[in-house]
């Protein structure tokens, strides 16, 4: 039984105003797809539809899934294959010019995230006229929405449990070696539909990454300065579904209560996302492991994995009342404990869970990255990376070259400096 103290969740302050981009509809449950798609279609009544998928997905049988019922209520449409797992600036531009050629009235993006993310960026660019990467958030404007005109009508099936596209309001690019982002309300889903089924066939290590990108999501929602009464909620809930199921998932794929838990802490990452900059990008966190991955060939999850509990450490002096939950969420009794104590003992729970997932808990021991290339980047995210970010608005401790030098070293060795 654990006991958790009432005030250490947000509040509602005089400065709290949100604007969020959740999906207008979600329709979530095992066999919705063949239960719901049909109909969907139906009440949309497209004439040109654009269903976009993957090679991957195409083998395991989901795009087939998908493309059968299109055949079987007489709607036209045609298939695109992405071409590669995350997108570059190059097939993003290829993708928004496929897009306006056909000029679809509707598009279902089938697939993981980067094949979700190119089908929202398909929506807007066929509405919109400039070069995709004018719509990122990149200097000298990386906060203003660009998108001018709303997408078409987009469908977004995820067949991973991690990435939250299929909610969220954001979908990702790689330019120049590192991630950037499109955050606007007008690349949300206007139907999310979620499967668990699709997900059965993941292999293990893909289980284990996606899975650790949504805690990634969840727990950085508490880190982030912009944390609300109702992304409290949805972190509390979804952290302590992901404790339970993510190694269940991992362990055994046809194990259908943890799949299905899985794909609903997914969601709830991709809501978090969806209350702006609330989860994921808006800490240190995600802003080390988007640029650790493209640069250096780290699966996404992993490096969000291997960042989440040096973003815990390195906030916890200004935060460690709200890391509290967190470890309540792992099932730990933090009753008796202080701040520190409960500071270490959320930590440890994410450490834990990486463990039983068989997941490397330092860059040392889990890529061929030396430490000199990771030193190389602490003045790139000291002077620029930080900013594009916002990172002194939304992660509550200011990053110094002192204590970034600090935080390198720590990721690099998995050690933990900041509660020690």
């Amino acid at each position: 039984m654990v006991s958790i103290r009432s005030n250490e969740f947000s509040e509602i302050g005089l400065l709290s105003n949100f604007d969020t981009g959740n999906p207008p509809r979600i329709v979530f449950g095992k066999n919705s797809l063949k239960t719901n798609l049909a109909q969907i279609i139906k009440d949309l009544h497209p004439k040109n539809s654009l269903i976009v998928s993957d090679d991957i997905v195409s083998k395991t049988g989901g795009l087939g899934k998908v493309e059968d019922i299109f055949k079987e209520s007489g709607t036209a449409y045609k298939t695109y294959l992405i071409p590669i797992k995350e997108p570059t600036a190059d097939v993003a531009r290829e993708v928004s010019d496929f897009a306006r050629r056909t000029s679809p009235d509707l598009i279902v993006g089938v697939g993981g995230g980067s094949v979700m993310d190119m089908a929202k960026l398909m929506s807007i660019m066929v509405t919109n006229n400039e070069d995709p990467i004018k719509y990122c958030a990149l200097p000298p404007d990386p906060w203003s929405d660009k998108v001018v005109n709303p997408g078409i009508n987009k469908i977004l099936i995820p067949t991973t449990a991690g990435t939250g596209s299929e909610t969220s309001n954001t979908l990702v690019i790689i330019e120049k070696g590192y991630k950037t982002w499109i955050t606007s309300s007008k690349v949300t889903a206007n139907i999310s539909l979620i499967d668990p089924v699709l997900t059965y066939t993941l292999p293990p290590v893909v289980t284990r990454n996606t899975g650790l990108d949504a805690l990634s999501h969840l727990v950085e929602g508490i880190v982030s300065s912009q944390a609300n009464p109702i992304s409290d909620g949805l972190i509390f809930q979804g952290v302590r579904i992901i404790s339970k199921y993510l190694v269940r998932a991992y362990n055994n794929g046809n194990d259908e209560e943890a799949r299905i838990n899985m794909s609903f802490a997914a969601m709830l990452g991709g809501w978090v996302i969806a209350f702006p900059w609330v989860g994921g990008p808006a800490t240190i966190g995600h802003c080390m492991s988007e640029a650790l991955g493209p640069k250096f060939n780290i699966p996404h999850g992993q490096a969000c994995a291997i960042m989440l509990p040096h973003a815990m450490d390195y906030n916890s002096s200004l935060i460690a009342p709200r890391l509290r939950p967190i470890a309540e969420a792992f099932g730990i009794d933090t009753y008796d404990m202080d701040d520190t104590e409960a500071t270490r003992a959320a930590i440890d729970g994410v450490l834990k869970l990486m463990k039983d997932l068989e997941m490397p808990v330092s860059l040392k021991n889990s890529t061929k990255l030396t430490k000199n290339s990771l030193d190389e980047m602490l003045e790139y995210v000291l002077n620029e990376r930080q900013f594009i970010y916002n990172l002194p608005a939304y992660n509550p401790r200011r990053l110094t070259k002192e204590n970034l030098q600090i935080l390198f070293d720590d990721i690099w060795e998995g050690k933990f400096s900041f509660t020690t």
